[in-house]
């Protein structure tokens, strides 16, 4: 909480120093050969007898059935799910015997957070497993889970904000004094995100570097959420709802980038206060242009000065395109259909994990540092239709799925590897994107759209 006292504040050296260590600890010199953990979401959509969208179902109902009624039947009948559970002043959750678990975004969107894996074959098998016993349990009341990047039925205005437990309330105050595309991200998009290990000294600031660089090709390659004018229109609610907080470190973009603390660190202090967390369950909508640093230097005329927990908050509340928490969260990452959910996987984590994919990756990338925000616009504009990116795409993927084979049998799985080639031909290779199926099928009809989405 803020202080009142600025002797009792946390200072700038000390701020930087503090954001830089808890997303690089010291490293585990052990670990060369990382874990994975994945994060899907899903929208639960409603449709008709004649399998069409007819709208979102929202969280919870008085007096009929919520997304979160039919969690609560399915985990009084099922062991792999524990019942509902809620820690004041976060939102309800439900735990996993695995130590994953079940949780919700603002638009009712279900979200699975898998346990750590020691392989991309076991956690793909887990989401498979989890999605399984949900996709039936929502079947009975005519649900589908669709996995794509942002609800191409229905309107935002239609979805609410659901979540108003913590800090999810100032958190859409806040975004509302910039626009309206934290209300788009918030609540009618969905993503996959990746978490992998960072290893051991002088591999983890490689792993860092790379996945920076591959985010824009991320993309541009699984692009699967069409709107006006863009492919990845969840990439372009990221890129214009808070610019502060979001895309790129900018000391990583300058260069050299020889220090990913020092980079972190300094893109902590130079992003806005988004949440002032006054008392345990009060939270109060941040200012535009009071980003963090300001706050140590010049306090807040009602809360004061921040202090080490108030920066340890302020860092959950940064979300640029890889997230360093102890290990790296790779956030570019579409929600995609069940038949290539694995194929991002594989990839990032082949091009991470495998040493030689590694470094060519790093010798095919090594000049986009500077041009990393204009990547990542364009990919979001027009994925690999542009040339350079499909290009760079092409090879970049090559690289990964060499790597994916090299590393030890069973790691990633030999159905990981069928869907990477049968990707990169159906999509990739023809400068086509989920984005393009989704709508040709759409247009088709929409039963046939939402029935690629949800299976």
């Amino acid at each position: 909480m803020p202080t009142h006292d600025p002797k009792a504040a946390i200072s700038l050296d000390e701020a930087r120093q503090r954001a830089g260590l808890n997303a690089f600890p010291e490293p585990n010199e052990d670990d060369r050969l990382g874990g994975v953990g994945l994060e899907p979401e899903f929208f639960p959509i409603v449709h008709d007898s004649n399998g069409r969208p007819r709208g979102r179902l929202m969280l919870t109902h008085p007096e009929g059935i919520g997304v979160l009624e039919v969690v609560d039947a399915l985990a009084r009948s099922d062991d792999r799910i524990e019942p509902r559970v809620s820690r004041p002043p976060g939102p309800v959750e439900y735990p996993l015997p695995d130590g994953g678990r079940l949780t919700f975004e603002p638009g009712g969107q279900v979200e699975h957070s898998t346990a750590v894996h020691s392989n991309v074959a076991d956690a793909l098998a887990d989401v498979e497993d989890i999605m399984g016993r949900l996709r039936l349990a929502y079947s009975l009341h005519d649900v589908d889970l669709a996995a794509i990047g942002i609800d191409i039925w229905d309107d935002v205005e239609t979805v609410p904000q659901q979540l108003r437990a913590g800090r999810y309330t100032a958190q859409a105050a806040y975004y509302r004094q910039r626009g309206h595309w934290g209300a788009i991200m918030m609540r009618h998009t969905a993503s996959l995100q990746i978490n992998l290990d960072l290893g051991p000294e002088g591999v983890w600031q490689e792993r860092w570097l790379l996945a920076n660089l591959a985010s824009p090709l991320m993309t541009a390659t699984f692009a699967c959420s069409p709107g006006p004018g863009a492919v990845c229109t969840r990439a372009r609610a990221w890129q214009e709802l808070d610019p502060t907080r979001s895309g790129f470190p900018r000391l990583l973009v300058e260069g050299p980038g020889d220090d990913p603390r020092a980079e972190w660190g300094q893109a902590a202090l130079e992003a806005d206060v988004m949440i002032f967390q006054v008392s345990e369950d009060h939270f109060e909508p941040g200012c535009l242009d009071c980003n963090f640093e300001k706050w140590i230097l010049d306090g807040h005329p009602r809360w004061g000065w921040p202090t080490a927990a108030d920066l340890d908050y302020h860092l959950t509340t940064l979300f640029f395109e890889v997230r360093p928490r102890g290990f790296l969260e790779l956030r570019a990452g579409e929600a995609l259909p069940d038949q290539w959910r694995a194929v991002p996987v594989a990839l990032m984590a082949a091009l991470l994990y495998e040493d030689g994919a590694r470094a060519a990756a790093l010798d095919l990338l090594a000049g986009c540092r500077q041009e990393l925000p204009d990547l990542w616009r364009r990919a979001a504009m027009d994925g690999v239709r542009d040339p350079e990116l499909r290009d760079l795409a092409c090879r970049l993927w090559g690289i990964g799925l060499e790597g994916a084979k090299a590393l030890p049998i069973g790691y990633v799985g030999g159905d990981a590897l069928t869907s990477i080639e049968d990707y990169l031909e159906h999509f990739t290779s023809r400068g086509r994107m989920p984005t393009d199926d989704l709508l040709d099928l759409n247009a088709e009809d929409p039963a046939k759209a939402l029935e690629w989405a949800s299976s």
